[in-house]
């Protein structure tokens, strides 16, 4: 047995020490006495490749081992039961199969923790965010657009917005109190599009005006922009966003920008997952219902958007466009047609979605 040393708890100096367990007790003779220590007073640290095993005692006591393999027979003769889970632990946590189980959980709950516990928070923190905080971020947003030319003045005539604005006032809104406000640009670096921003402004611009074949299209893609607002879905996706890039950020040691800020910066390049667009389409189905709209008319838009969508992919893999003059621009928007179906339900989904709902 290699050298055993033992701290008596009342200073630094090591004692050179013998060991022995005598009816599921540990006796310890160093320095001229004798110790007993109970079972339930003995705590081993974990064993390590090239560090020395301690056993800590009762009183501050312990003893240090020379040579880990007896530590490890003495933690056999001793038994203690409130060490074997412990003992298992230590035998098998730098094994290959240990730590890629640990890792496969941790893995788990992570995921576990986002796809689930993390939109739930979100919803619950969203669903109490105060009102102006929610004007300012979308004012922030709104200013900035303008500020860089992305949103322009819109160049529909007062008479073609007033009829649209007037057929917007008069939808019935249904699960929400928020005062919703029309806009009108032209934007022809986002193209045929809509938005609705969480304070409730919403945004039509002219392109989508443009190539909708009737108002009632028009009305559907505004319920559809509606449903985000009314379940929060813009300010759920920055709060998870948010919280996912504290905690790495936290992790990493710089805790980044408030949430504010994030949000202004983040609001139009946030991209709504695919059950939020599922949400806002059966938001936009009820709400059309509710004001005697058939929702095969947004069925029949989303034929036209995929139309021109595929028609734009078309173009571009037949001839290579050259940089316009305006691109410096287009880089400021983070909307382009590809974008607005980059992550919604497949359109054939949609589409069936919409008209299935028509005929019921």
């Amino acid at each position: 047995m290699a050298r055993i040393e033992f701290y008596d708890g009342t200073s630094a100096l090591a004692h050179e020490a013998q060991v022995s367990v005598y009816n599921g007790k540990l006796i310890i003779r160093a320095n001229g006495q004798a110790y007993t220590i109970e079972d339930q007073d003995i705590s081993p640290t974990l064993s390590t490749p090239n560090g020395r095993r301690f056993i800590n005692l009762s009183n501050n006591m312990a003893l240090e081992f020379h040579d880990n393999a007896d530590a490890e027979r003495l933690l056999d003769s001793l038994n203690v039961p409130h060490l074997r889970q412990m003992r298992w632990f230590d035998r098998h946590y730098r094994t290959w199969p240990f730590i890629a189980g640990a890792l496969m959980t941790f893995v788990g709950l992570v995921a576990l923790l986002y796809f689930f516990a993390l939109p739930v928070v979100a919803e619950r923190i969203a669903d109490r965010m105060p009102s102006h905080l929610l004007d300012d971020m979308s004012q922030e947003a709104l200013t900035q657009m303008e500020d860089n030319e992305t949103l322009q003045p819109s160049k529909l005539s007062k008479k073609r917005q007033l009829a649209l604005l007037t057929q917007f006032n008069a939808l019935k809104k249904p699960d929400t109190k928020v005062p919703f406000k029309l806009h009108f640009y032209s934007a022809p670096d986002i193209g045929p599009n809509a938005f609705a921003l969480p304070s409730g402004d919403v945004v039509l611009l002219d392109e989508l005006v443009n190539l909708t074949t009737s108002d009632d299209q028009t009305m559907g893609v505004l319920s559809h922009e509606l449903g985000h607002v009314a379940h929060r879905h813009t300010m759920r996706g920055i709060i998870q966003n948010s919280i996912v890039s504290f905690a790495v950020a936290s992790w990493l040691g710089d805790y980044g920008s408030t949430l504010v800020n994030l949000g202004a910066s983040s609001l139009f390049s946030e991209k709504y997952s695919r059950d939020f667009e599922r949400d806002a389409d059966n938001y936009a189905i009820k709400m059309m219902r509710l004001n005697s709209i058939s929702p095969a008319v947004l069925a029949d838009f989303f034929v036209i958007m995929e139309q021109k969508h595929e028609t734009k992919k078309t173009d571009a893999s037949s001839k290579a466009n050259p940089p316009s003059k305006d691109s410096s621009k287009t880089s400021k928007s983070n909307f382009n047609l590809g974008d607005l179906f980059a992550n919604h339900p497949p359109t054939t989904e949609r589409i069936d979605t919409l008209r299935k709902a028509a005929t019921q």
